[in-house]
């Protein structure tokens, strides 16, 4: 794996994001100001709760605390208005059954498969988790979570992947496959 001096790649950055070409005709200032409005109303855990029970049928709990399952998985998700914090969660496997073979897969997950999703140590747990500030949430967004930490869980052990995307990482390279580099 070749790696850029830092310096190279912060330089890299700053050509790319300034051969980027703004767009300002007044189309689409309306647009993104459509955007926007739609994306004021902020998260609520009363509106986390209205969206949890359109996407899933077994929801049990509330005020900001749900426990269901997804293709037998035990999903939870947490959710402190006050505090403007959410966590969606799904254990994966104890603590001491992990090998170092595992823990070294974890982590590269957590950069290259992982996105947005990531795997975590708990209460003597590996869980699947992602966390985020409720207030900015999008709903889209929450979707994406739900399903992300599922397929991070489902795939703890195999592909370490919270979806199809790798970012960064060769194809035919697996996270397991990096203690050699």
């Amino acid at each position: 794996m070749t790696l850029l001096p830092r310096a190279t790649a912060f330089v890299t950055a700053g050509l790319l994001a300034a051969s980027i070409p703004l767009v300002t005709t007044t189309a689409c200032a309306q647009t993104t100001a459509q955007v926007q409005a739609d994306q004021v109303q902020p998260m609520t855990v009363e509106r986390l709760e209205q969206i949890l029970q359109s996407e899933v049928s077994n929801v049990e709990g509330e005020n900001g605390q749900w426990r269901f399952s997804v293709n037998e998985r035990a999903v939870v998700v947490l959710a402190d208005g006050r505090n403007d914090r959410m966590r969606v969660f799904s254990p994966v496997i104890p603590v001491e059954e992990l090998t170092a073979q595992q823990v070294q897969a974890m982590l590269a997950a957590n950069f290259h498969t992982a996105l947005d999703a990531r795997y975590a140590v708990t209460e003597g747990a590996v869980v699947a988790v992602y966390v985020h500030p409720l207030g900015t949430l999008e709903a889209n967004n929450f979707r994406s979570a739900l399903r992300q930490v599922v397929s991070l869980a489902e795939t703890f052990g195999s592909s370490y992947s919270s979806n199809e995307l790798n970012f960064g990482l060769r194809q035919q390279q697996r996270p397991s496959d990096l203690e050699q580099i």
